[in-house]
């Protein structure tokens, strides 16, 4: 049995004992052990209102008030190996600087130990509280002095000194070895937490669009998500302790997770869509006075390996879906506004992803997907409800390679240097990949840099003499590269990718000049909408934008459109740039542009839906519908035929297209394989059809009668790659829009 198995074994013979199970701790810990195969005995208060917290939890319940714990042996028949007490009352602000409640929970808290002493448990795990150090200033190290404010903090560090006495004593007596653990708990989050919890305010309040007050929120904070707490407390329950230890660890997120409070506040008003206000400085500090919480779990990490898995974006948007009744996201990424009731359509057995191509040993747990398509009854964004793909950060792009994009990247870059005058100014690419556009620039007069998330990619593209970092638009304030500011801003179909469009816009703002300029570039829904392509859609592109939507995006985020084109007939390209001063324009108003530059007509539906006046028309879906059932029966025909004529097929074009038309139609029976010139796709899988992607140069080697194009805007540039290759022994057809052609 290997190390992992007998480590899973052994936990499912283990048996604890949990105080306070029905506690916003206690229940998360039941939970967990119980997932892990412990047999757990979870102590409840008679007629706790609060038990149903543990309904559909096969735990043994026991009912016994808290001064009752030290005859929990009568209760229970069997020796137990962890007891973990988390009952005490008063934990509330209100009852935190009463003495008698306090001194009582000491008490009981003794009982626990003596009850845990009768069944035999090795070791007995207290949650104890940082309010134990009182008001500090510095880092909180376990060894340090504690100067509890609240009478709460100082009844755990009574009960912490009394406990390590009586278990020393036991111990030198030979009545029972158990070791005390003595647990400093900061600040937890996560479902199941008090709904009065700063967290739970804030999200409540901003998710309804209400008006959040606060204080100044200007000290340290740290939080830690439940989950996170739940494995650190089982860590160090079933850790080796070495003899001399005295017991006592902090438990928080790590260093990276102490930053200033407002800070996490600000991230979640941005997380629930900036809806709602916030006030700082309106409410006065708790019972332990205004305190910054600066932890370190050096020790505590040294001791069990443990490691903070659950950012802070992550929990809150967990608590979020929550919130939202659980669907996968139910709210519009542009204006926060929420999404229910707005499906336009759904996809079934589509491709999970693009870009994470399953190999052979992924392929057989590679399934399709159910993607549900929304229109925002707010601003009118088209977008799916589903997560990001897990790469949504990096930019991984085979069309680079094309003439037809190269010629596209040049007559793009020449009309803007040249209409603005913009010779000599730094460019910078957001989301550069391996700087297949980027290197375009070196044919002109300015200075090219690039901000790549994917770390072998910025290698690649620095190993071939490119300025570029690592780097990605996380946060607001994050620092893009290390040669800002920025005179021009270059974004190439990665904005449609983006959870939050409004988070990496604000960022690159910030990265720019004050006159700083941008070229930006997203996929077009009219395109789709006019030539019914719903071969189009895919999960990675998670929202389609129409002139309208992203202008909308553009201008509540300090950006002025000063150009709108569409190129390559399914592409939208726009020009902006940073309006003046340190304040966001507000989308729809009008602002100064310099001389010459006139502002692009403003659709006034769309000025009227900004202000509140109006609500964006509802989109034409029929054609899309339409074209979902008759391209698959187009195709199928064709494949039909073909098999009646005894002639084979292959597909060239591992592209988003290719692999939503081989999942949804017929070519994932019919065809042999996909055809694609990119190195990184050949050797795989298309997801959800699975059919094998192949380099051209295998054609020679199991030659089919048919090529089927599936890579629309490239079509004619393909189709004379392959009659340079192979002439006409082969046949051509290809997706036009929304039907089959057959190329001469």
């Amino acid at each position: 049995m290997r190390t992992g198995e007998r480590a899973v074994e052994q936990e499912r013979q283990l048996c604890a004992v949990v105080t306070g199970a029905t506690s916003f701790l206690g229940a998360a810990l039941v939970r967990e052990m119980v997932r892990r195969g412990w047999r757990v005995y979870g102590v409840v208060r008679p007629g706790s209102a609060n038990r149903r917290v543990l309904d559909g939890i096969p735990a043994r319940i026991i009912e016994m008030e808290l001064e009752e714990l030290d005859r929990i042996g009568d209760r229970i028949e069997e020796p137990c190996h962890v007891f973990f007490h988390f009952g005490w009352d008063g934990s509330g602000s209100s009852n935190r600087q009463k003495a008698d409640v306090q001194r009582k929970n000491v008490e009981d808290g003794i009982k626990a130990l003596m009850g845990a002493r009768s069944l035999r448990c090795r070791r007995f795990v207290f949650s104890g509280s940082q309010a134990e150090y009182g008001i500090c200033e510095t880092a909180m190290r376990e060894d340090m002095e504690c100067r509890p404010v609240s009478e709460y903090g100082k009844a755990k560090v009574d009960f912490g000194r009394e406990a390590r006495r009586l278990c020393s004593l036991w111990r030198q007596q030979g009545e029972w070895n158990m070791e005390y653990i003595h647990t400093r708990i900061f600040s937890v989050y996560g479902p199941g937490d008090h709904p009065w919890s700063l967290v739970n305010t804030c999200l409540d309040t901003f998710l309804a669009g209400g008006r959040m007050e606060l204080g100044a929120c200007t000290q340290l904070w740290n939080f830690l998500y439940i989950d996170d707490l739940v494995r650190g407390l089982l860590s160090l329950a079933l850790c080796s302790l070495p003899p001399e230890d005295d017991g006592i660890y902090n438990l928080a997120g790590d260093e990276g997770s102490t930053r200033v409070l407002r800070e996490y506040v600000e991230q979640m008003y941005q997380l629930c869509g900036r809806q709602g206000s916030r006030v700082y400085g309106r409410l006065s500090p708790n019972a332990e006075g205004p305190a910054n919480l600066i932890p370190d779990i050096g020790k505590f990490q040294r001791q069990t390996g443990w490691k903070q898995e659950i950012s802070f974006e992550e929990g809150i948007k967990r608590m979020i879906h929550i919130k939202d009744g659980g669907s996968r996201r139910c709210r519009c990424i542009l204006c926060g506004r929420r999404l229910e009731g707005t499906r336009l359509m759904e996809f079934g057995n589509m491709p999970a992803s693009a870009q994470d191509i399953p190999g052979a040993e992924e392929v057989e747990a590679d399934r399709g997907i159910t993607l549900n398509l929304h229109q925002c009854s707010g601003c009118g964004l088209v977008q799916f409800d589903c997560p990001p793909v897990a790469y949504y950060r990096d930019v991984i792009r085979s069309g680079g390679y094309s003439t037809t994009m190269e010629e596209l990247r040049t007559r793009q870059y020449r009309h803007l240097i040249e209409t603005y005058g913009l010779e000599g100014k730094k460019f910078l690419e957001v989301g550069c990949g391996q700087g297949e556009f980027l290197k375009m620039l070196a044919g002109f007069p300015v200075k090219a840099y690039g901000v790549e998330h994917r770390k072998e990619l910025a290698e690649k593209a620095a190993a071939l003499g490119m300025k570029v970092t690592e780097g990605f638009t996380e946060k607001a304030d994050t620092v893009l590269g290390d040669d800002g500011p920025y005179d021009v801003f270059l974004s190439f179909n990665f904005l449609e990718h983006q959870p939050e469009p409004g988070v990496m816009l604000d960022c690159i703002r910030n990265n720019l000049t004050e006159e700083g300029m941008g070229l930006i570039t997203v996929p077009s829904l009219e395109y789709i909408l006019r030539y019914d392509g719903y071969y189009e859609l895919i999960r990675d592109h998670i929202a389609y934008y129409t002139f309208d939507t992203l202008r909308y995006l553009l201008e509540s985020h300090g950006f002025r459109v000063l150009e709108e084109e569409l190129v390559n007939r399914d592409t939208l390209s726009v020009i902006v740039r940073r309006t003046s001063g340190g304040e966001k324009a507000k989308a729809g108003a009008p602002e100064d542009l310099p001389a010459g530059e006139a502002a692009p007509s403003v659709n006034r539906e769309t000025a009227d839906m900004r202000k509140g006046a109006g609500r964006p028309a509802a989109l034409d879906v029929s054609g899309l519908r339409a074209s979902l059932e008759d391209i698959p029966g187009e195709i199928e025909s064709l494949c039909r035929k073909l098999a009646d004529r005894g002639k084979t097929l292959a597909v060239w074009g591992a592209g988003h297209q290719g692999f939503t038309l081989a999942a949804t139609t017929a070519l994932k029976e019919y065809a042999r394989y996909i055809l694609d010139s990119a190195p990184f796709k050949q050797g795989r899988f298309a997801p959800a059809s699975h059919l094998p992607i192949v380099a051209p140069e295998e054609y020679e080697k199991d030659p089919t009668d048919v090529i089927f194009i599936a890579a629309p805007g490239y079509t004619e540039e393909i189709a004379r790659e392959i009659r340079r290759r192979w002439g006409d022994r082969v046949e051509l057809m290809a997706l036009r829009s929304d039907h089959v052609e057959e190329l001469s």
